[in-house]
């Protein structure tokens, strides 16, 4: 996710996960696009994937943000593609996932709970310090994935909300539900999908749990991944605007419960204000 190189003992020269994402993915989808309805744009997604693994083991952290920015476009590509070979979509049909869809009650509860999932992971790294070691501020983060130029590393931040969730959560919960495999299997899943990728975080990676669980019951109760990604996204561009950003992400858990009280499906029966009760149910922060 981070595009660093792995240098393990005993492998003759530096391997490059994200490089190697990028070429399998770009085979895959040069494959599939003999057999593709559309077979312009999935030459596109794989044109993407192919450039990315070029980019990707050059020097430079302009070229490894490139790279990371066109994984997350072919990366949706092909989760998109594999769940519609499964049957079940993530941009249409029975679990529709539209990122443009209309907004209502229960989309933006959904993008205020993981907005306040995301500033209880925050508020709680103080804590988890305790634990072991742990990347809790964005110059320690810079220093972990070398994006140590402040415009490159915003690029990488806003564009993680689209790069983690439709891997990490939409296509894992999708599959699975796909299959009836129970909830806390799901959940499950979706947990250990999000905190590996934040392994370099160190002990910080366990917070990751905090809005991964936010964002699978918000993901499971309304089918939508948009409100989701612009919740991540949201809450990246204000980690980065520094102790103002953090000031106002400090009011988002009321908010969100605010919000989620007045959301007719989204809210548990417990949390509903009486009126949606009798409606049919239908310092520089981190950033993750």
């Amino acid at each position: 996710m981070t595009g660093a190189d792995i240098d393990w003992p005993g492998l003759p020269l530096h391997v490059n996960v994200s490089a190697l994402s990028l070429t399998a993915t770009g085979i895959w989808l040069l494959i599939r696009a003999r057999h593709a309805t559309h077979r312009g744009a999935t030459g596109c997604a794989a044109g993407l994937a192919i450039a990315g693994a070029v980019l990707m083991p050059l020097l430079g952290q302009a070229a490894d943000t490139a790279a990371t920015l066109l994984l997350a476009g072919a990366g949706a590509w092909l989760c998109a593609q594999i769940a519609a070979d499964a049957n079940t979509p993530l941009w249409q049909g029975r679990l529709a996932s539209k990122v443009t869809r209309r907004w209502d009650k229960d989309a933006v509860a959904a993008c205020a709970v993981v907005l306040a999932g995301h500033t209880i992971a925050m508020l709680s790294d103080t804590w988890i310090r305790r634990l072991g070691p742990a990347v809790t501020s964005q110059a320690e983060q810079a220093d972990a994935t070398g994006l140590h130029n402040p415009v490159l590393f915003a690029a990488q931040a806003l564009a993680a909300g689209l790069r983690e969730e439709i891997p990490l959560l939409a296509l894992p919960a999708v599959l699975m539900a796909a299959v009836r495999r129970p909830a806390w299997q799901i959940l499950l899943a979706v947990c250990v999908l999000r905190a590996v990728p934040h392994a370099y975080l160190g002990a910080a990676a366990l917070s990751s749990v905090a809005f991964a669980a936010a964002a699978w019951w918000m993901y499971r109760v309304t089918h939508r991944v948009g409100p989701i990604i612009i919740g991540h996204t949201l809450f990246n561009a204000l980690a980065l605007t520094g102790p103002v950003g953090a000031a106002v992400l400090l009011a988002a858990p009321v908010v969100a419960t605010m919000l989620l009280a007045r959301a007719p499906n989204a809210a548990p029966r417990w949390l509903r204000s009486k009126p949606n009760a009798q409606r049919p149910t239908e310092p520089k922060e981190l950033v993750r």
